[in-house]
């Protein structure tokens, strides 16, 4: 995950089509092609600041969900609004990343990931197909997504993106093997009554 860098303020742009030439001061109307680069140029901007407030609120709001061991009752249930809160702030970030700029796999990514955390399946699998039809072999993307699959009992393509990071990006395959253990050991874990389960148990005992 990357913030990207800016060169403008801290300030959202509203990106508008243009609806007709307007001559400047000295009666000079621009070549429409101009007009359209910069067009395009404020959309892309509009991606890149979007996309790096909703990634601060991603930060802060997963920090926030490191402090909830131990909750119980009304203070749990405080912390897990807060915690919906933050990610639905970030996802619309993230959303309209995307919409400015459909070709930012990072946004896709990360709709995924935040769809996930709120429990959004469909909308989370969305995002990381679109994002990994951008970028086939993108690490991130796939391990998030054999997350996704391990919630909603895919068990064989947990175990196919297993196999897959752990030829390409040994590190990612670690992180989703931790992921696979703690789904394991939590038995009330979305999925956890999926067909198949005690053999996909079985198979990750052997990792």
């Amino acid at each position: 995950m990357q913030r990207f860098p800016v060169f403008l303020g801290m300030m959202l742009l509203t990106v508008a089509p243009l609806a007709s030439a307007v001559p400047d001061e000295n009666g000079v109307i621009s070549e429409p092609g101009a007009a359209a680069a910069g067009v395009a140029e404020d959309a892309l901007m509009s991606a890149r600041l979007n996309y790096n407030v909703g990634f601060e609120e991603f930060e802060k709001t997963q920090k926030l969900a490191l402090g909830g061991a131990g909750l119980k009752g009304a203070a749990l249930r405080a912390h897990e609004a807060e915690l919906r809160k933050g990610f639905t702030a970030a996802r619309e970030r993230f959303r309209a990343a995307a919409a400015a700029n459909p070709a930012m796999k990072e946004a896709w990514n990360l709709i995924g990931y935040t769809s996930r955390k709120l429990g959004d399946y469909e909308a989370s699998l969305t995002a990381y197909d679109t994002a990994l039809k951008l970028a086939p072999e993108y690490p991130e993307a796939i391990e998030y997504r054999a997350e996704l699959f391990l919630l909603t009992g895919r068990f064989e393509d947990v175990k196919s993106a297993y196999a897959w990071l752990l030829n390409a990006q040994p590190s990612y395959a670690q992180v989703l093997k931790t992921s696979m253990q703690q789904w394991v050991a939590s038995k009330d874990a979305p999925g956890a009554k999926a067909p198949g389960r005690d053999a996909f148990v079985a198979w990750v005992a052997t990792l």
